[in-house]
């Protein structure tokens, strides 16, 4: 039994404000990353195929979202036939009335897939002698909780859930609590691991295994308004062959993150500060083109930026997808920022857009301010 497992898609995320044809950016890069791994599903040829949630980056999902996931079960349909695609909604993809199962029920409607959304669900599948617990969201945070249990009937007993994996006779916050005898627990959900072949987790979006057969796929891409946090990760899913015990973590390429390491530039020299960064930016591998791209600056002030060319402000802006300049290690009083934010703004012949974005953020954070 091979299962592929994926988990935090985050379809319909949006940031950064860019846009192609109408068509966020950081959108379009999500649903590439969901082709690309679907792609390498259909090469590795699973007998399953499980979503562990936040499949949607909300609850309402814009159009696009919705098409780039029923293409990709289209394609793992068509391409494999016999598998099974299961899928259960994460804190994303719950809306907040009960009574509104939210947009991915819908896809329970789909050929060859099982969408849960609301209340755990057993699935059975006897032409692969297996047996599929899906626990959405919506399961863990209900009472009375479900209290799943294995199908000594089959030979595969899986466990779909969307949560925080936590330790037996620990709770949530690391105090001692009463198991009744379980391994642990996903959102409170008693889970003895030992009596499941696999336990697919969603709600972490960096590959874990929390134990042998406990484990979180994380996001196949960066996602967040701050993806440098994640810069160093690989996104990817993982292939499990439940026979033979092996966890594989599978990479899916997405849009290139840099996260530079912090520079630092003498306070009061606005000259030094742009040849510093002319510098960095030369210094990064391919260049900053189409990239997501911060650099961390140690000891310059917001009054430094005034210094600085606005053609050469938009020439970085341009270039990368997103352009982030972050001030650590200076402190600056509130009353000096304000007031220099607008006069650079009005300095500038021919105010870009993004460029007035760019100072707006840096000289409004001060120190430690993200841009």
């Amino acid at each position: 039994m091979i299962v592929a497992h994926l988990s935090d898609l985050h379809l319909g995320h949006r940031t950064f404000d860019r846009a192609e044809r109408g068509q966020n950016l950081r959108e379009r890069d999500l649903a590439i990353a969901f082709q690309r791994a679907v792609e390498s599903i259909v090469e590795a040829r699973p007998d399953l195929v499980v979503i562990a949630g936040d499949v949607f980056d909300r609850s309402n999902p814009p159009p696009g979202a919705l098409v780039a996931l029923a293409r990709g079960l289209d394609e793992l349909r068509g391409h494999l036939p016999d598998s099974r695609v299961l899928m259960v909604a994460g804190a994303r993809d719950t809306p907040r009335r009960t009574e509104d199962a939210g947009a991915l029920a819908a896809l329970d409607t789909f050929p060859n897939v099982d969408a849960a959304a609301g209340r755990a669900r057993a699935v059975v599948l006897p032409s692969h002698r297996a047996h599929v617990i899906l626990l959405p969201y919506r399961s863990a945070i209900t009472r009375p909780l479900p209290a799943p249990e294995p199908d000594p009937r089959q030979r595969w007993n899986i466990v779909v859930g969307y949560g925080r994996a936590v330790e037996a006779g620990m709770s949530e916050r690391g105090s001692a609590r009463a198991t009744g005898g379980t391994d642990g627990t996903v959102e409170g959900i008693p889970i003895e691991r030992d009596r499941w072949d696999y336990v697919a987790l969603g709600g972490h979006h960096t590959f874990r295994r929390v134990a042998d057969r406990v484990v979180y796929s994380g996001a196949v891409e960066r996602v967040g308004v701050s993806p440098w946090d994640e810069a160093a990760e690989e996104k990817g899913y993982v292939l499990a062959d439940l026979a033979a015990g092996d966890v594989t973590f599978v990479p899916v390429p997405g849009r290139p993150v840099v996260a530079l390491a912090p520079t630092h530039v003498p306070v009061g020299d606005p000259a030094g500060l742009q040849a510093r960064l002319e510098e960095v930016v030369r210094e990064v591998p391919g260049g900053i083109e189409d990239k997501i791209v911060r650099i961390r600056l140690q000891g310059t002030r917001p009054a430094d930026l005034r210094g600085l060319e606005p053609a050469f402000l938009a020439t970085l802006v341009d270039r990368a997808l997103h352009f982030s300049i972050e001030l650590t290690g200076t402190p600056v009083p509130e009353m000096d920022r304000t007031p220099l934010i607008e006069r650079v703004v009005m300095s500038l012949d021919t105010p870009d857009d993004r460029v007035v974005s760019l100072l707006r953020r840096v000289m409004g954070s001060g120190a430690g301010g993200a841009a």
